[in-house]
């Protein structure tokens, strides 16, 4: 409709420059010839350029997400067949004036699981208002984050799973930290779970509900059925409370025995809602690491932090290896080749088959294939 709209006007217009030529009149009312071309020089096209049709009508394809690697053994092998790297406080950015145990800056969430293989994170929440919870680790000394918020940290990691089909379940451990907060969260952990649901449904979420099933208890499921397959989590993510005291407490008093809740609770050997155990250092609880896995405990480890000598790290993630821990931790999962502390799954694509509990056939290609760091 513009182009005929055009061609209009433009030949109206150079009739009248034509027949103010031809018109008699003075030489100075009298437009040349020459006048007359730069007259018609001046106008718009009468057949202004347009695009191919085909451009026009056919709209672009969107770009899908990758299809998944094929996982010939995704109905054989188990969550607890895993052993995964894991970031400590992973939104952590250090301080200006640091005590030696805050010297670590994170890349952010999506970059560690993009570039650096982390299949494990870490989140301190503070509350703020209803539903808003920050994210940092201390008011005033240690208080700068990559994500500032619950909502902003999981939503990076929910993209990056959106992007990358396939992948094997993830990790968010979150940690309330409120000791010098003057609101407390015991009271807020149903907006906590409201808060994750908002960003992860609970169909993208492996919930205790999942693992207990038809069963009277989720140590019950986990002892007769074991941990669902691979197959069943993958492109998921697992919330994990870091608590056993008064916040575990709270969250328990919300939602007696996990039943509705979205997030395990830490620790609970023994008790009917124990799934997640934290042994952190491998050197001296192996034994303990190892009955925990034979009890078909997921147990969380540490690779030591910025605090520990080169040394020490290196001994301490040798035995965190060793023994089976399901994700291993670490303040150095990047850091490039002048940083001593770095800790990475030796083998893994990302990840790896558990030296532990894995059976014998398992590959770290059947883990996940989406390409290591």
């Amino acid at each position: 409709m513009r182009s005929h709209r055009l061609a209009s006007a433009a030949a109206l217009a150079f009739t009248i420059v034509l027949a103010l030529a031809a018109c008699e009149g003075t030489p100075s009312n009298r437009a040349d010839t020459a006048e007359v071309a730069d007259a018609a020089d001046a106008l718009p096209d009468a057949q202004p350029d347009l695009p191919d049709a085909a451009v026009e009508t056919d709209a672009a394809e969107p770009e899908l997400p990758p299809s998944p690697p094929d996982y010939p053994l995704d109905d054989t092998l188990r969550v607890n067949h895993i052993q995964a790297l894991g970031t400590h406080n992973s939104y952590h950015i250090q301080p200006e004036d640091p005590v030696p145990s805050w010297e670590y800056t994170h890349a952010p969430l999506d970059v560690q699981l993009d570039e650096l293989g982390v299949r494990q994170v870490e989140l301190d929440i503070h509350y703020e208002a209803p539903g808003e919870f920050s994210v940092y680790h201390l008011p005033l000394f240690d208080d700068r984050s990559t994500c500032a918020d619950l909502g902003s940290c999981l939503t990076l990691v929910r993209d990056w799973s959106d992007a990358h089909p396939g992948h094997h379940l993830l990790w968010v451990l979150i940690e309330p930290k409120d000791e010098l907060d003057a609101e407390k969260l015991g009271t807020h952990f149903a907006e906590v779970d409201a808060a994750l649901k908002a960003v992860w449904p609970p169909e993208r979420v492996l919930t205790p509900d999942d693992v207990r099933g038809d069963r009277a208890s989720i140590r019950e499921a986990l002892t007769l059925d074991g941990w669902p397959t691979l197959g069943a989590v993958r492109d998921k993510v697992m919330f994990v409370m870091l608590d056993e005291g008064e916040h575990r407490a709270a969250y328990l008093e919300t939602f007696p025995d996990l039943v509705g809740a979205m997030i395990f609770m830490r620790g609970g050997r023994g008790e009917p809602w124990g799934a997640v155990l934290e042994l952190s250092d491998a050197r001296t609880q192996g034994e303990a690491i190892a009955s925990a896995l034979a009890e078909n405990y997921l147990v969380r480890s540490s690779a030591g932090g910025p605090d520990d000598t080169p040394e020490d790290v290196s001994a301490r993630a040798a035995a965190a290896l060793a023994a089976g821990a399901t994700f291993i931790s670490t303040d150095f999962p990047g850091g490039g080749v002048d940083e001593p502390r770095r800790f990475t799954i030796p083998g893994g694509q990302p990840s790896r088959c558990n030296p532990v509990t894995a059976p014998a056939a398992c590959t770290a290609a059947d883990i996940e294939a989406l390409g290591g760091p």
